[in-house]
């Protein structure tokens, strides 16, 4: 039987026991390499997730240095020697300027959410269908064996 490489080292000792259990009419290294495969799958989703929420936290962090320069270019403004009805100009366009800043930001995060939320729900759909196949086969093996 092979070394199982992907399996965390807490699991290992006791998927080091199980092998040694000979269950009758049951192929124990086909449902070893599907152990290792969901135990793959699992850490391939850990890592989708991980970079979903570094590149979402990336996003909220240039938003908002984006949105910190420009509240500090509105407080300048808000100290020039121009009329009231400039600064009331300036901070009508400042906002509704802010305000498109922020949809495209909340755009950005949901699109960057559902391409990760895509990205998992293939590799589960594609995982499961394995997993049914194989059962299936060890299903079969089984049954010869018997």
């Amino acid at each position: 039987m092979t070394k199982y490489t992907n399996i965390p080292p807490f699991m290992e000792e006791g998927l080091n026991n199980f092998k040694k259990f000979n269950f009758p009419g049951v192929d124990m290294e086909t449902l070893l390499k599907s152990y290792q495969r969901n135990v793959e799958f699992m850490n391939d989703t850990q890592q989708v997730i991980a970079e979903s929420t570094q590149s979402l936290l990336g996003l909220h962090k240039q938003f908002l240095m984006e949105a910190f320069e420009k509240w500090n270019e509105q407080v300048a403004n808000a100290f020039s020697a121009s009329s009231p009805a400039d600064k009331v100009t300036q901070q009508t366009e400042a906002s509704k300027a802010a305000m498109e800043r922020m949809v495209e930001h909340a755009q950005n995060l949901q699109s960057t959410v559902e391409e990760s939320n895509k990205k998992l729900v293939d590799s589960l759909q594609k995982r499961f269908k394995d997993s049914v196949d194989e059962s299936v086969n060890l299903a079969k093996k089984s049954k010869k064996k018997s």
